[in-house]
């Protein structure tokens, strides 16, 4: 899937403080053309969750998984704080989140509810360098029609 961006030229008149011919030629168009990786369908993910060949990571809020579950093996970490916690330093991320932070080329599927939000938090991973991130675009709602086992974390403050 391509993404493309395009944003207006500047317009840079002689006389004005900031203009070169050079300039001007590099401001008439910015474009990116992202190419993402492909998406993954329910076999796939459900057999390389099991095979431990890749990182889930679950977007959604800690009270929409004790609410409905999530994927056995995710990982949450919240859309809304996501940008924040990959610059934490490596120590910092894994004693907050509780698991490894992840490395730039390692295998990463994101998921949610139905797929937007993984989006997002993919092209911000992306943004902030990772390589290989996913999106399972069903998320939790394909998972649970096509019958994908279901596990529910307990709430912070429930006592043991």
């Amino acid at each position: 899937m391509n993404w493309l961006v395009q944003v207006p030229r500047a317009i840079l008149k002689p006389g004005c403080h900031f203009y070169a011919p050079s300039l001007i030629q590099a401001s008439r168009y910015f474009t990116t053309n992202v190419t993402l990786p492909p998406d993954i369908d329910f076999q796939e993910l459900k057999q390389k969750v099991e095979d431990n060949k890749l990182l889930l990571i679950d977007v959604r809020t800690p009270d929409e998984l004790i609410l409905n579950g999530r994927i056995p093996k995710s990982k949450n970490l919240v859309l809304q704080m996501l940008g924040v916690k990959l610059l934490l330093p490596e120590e910092e991320f894994a004693s907050q989140l509780g698991f490894d932070k992840p490395k730039l080329a390692e295998p990463i599927v994101v998921s949610c509810l139905g797929g937007i939000r993984a989006r997002t938090a993919q092209l911000a991973m992306m943004g902030v360098g990772y390589k290989n991130v996913r999106v399972y675009v069903g998320s939790y709602e394909d998972w649970l029609e096509k019958g994908g086992p279901v596990e529910y974390p307990q709430s912070e403050t429930q006592e043991e």
